[in-house]
């Protein structure tokens, strides 16, 4: 199995993925974009938002694309190794979240990046 090969899973908000499909995964074995990009104390920020915002793109317009979230899951990841060994996440992850309070993590509204 893929787990026992030690392989990594990217995406976005994977527990309730491997509940849904009941297989456990361990810890270290998994790079979740929604914990990444969480704050303590503060909503956890949907994949459609941070892709929005993020990549300035939108996602799933119409119909659910389960490829099309893996894709941008992994190129947010990216972008959070990038921004941190830039020593520039921290700061990046608080505009995030203040823009998402300003606009009440809606689409549509141009980003302060």
């Amino acid at each position: 199995s893929l787990p026992s090969r030690g392989c990594i899973f990217v995406g976005h908000g994977l527990s309730q993925d491997f509940r849904v499909i009941n297989i456990c995964i361990p810890p270290n074995q998994i790079i979740d974009t929604a914990e990444i990009f969480h704050q303590p104390n503060q909503r956890y920020i949907s994949l459609r938002y941070l892709t929005n915002y993020a990549l300035g793109r939108d996602m799933q317009q119409e119909v659910h694309d389960s490829i099309e979230d893996a894709r941008a899951a992994h190129e947010l990841y990216m972008k959070a190794l990038s921004l941190k060994e830039e020593g520039k996440f921290d700061d990046y992850l608080m505009r995030l979240y203040a823009h998402g309070h300003r606009t009440q993590f809606k689409l549509g509204v141009v980003n302060d990046k």
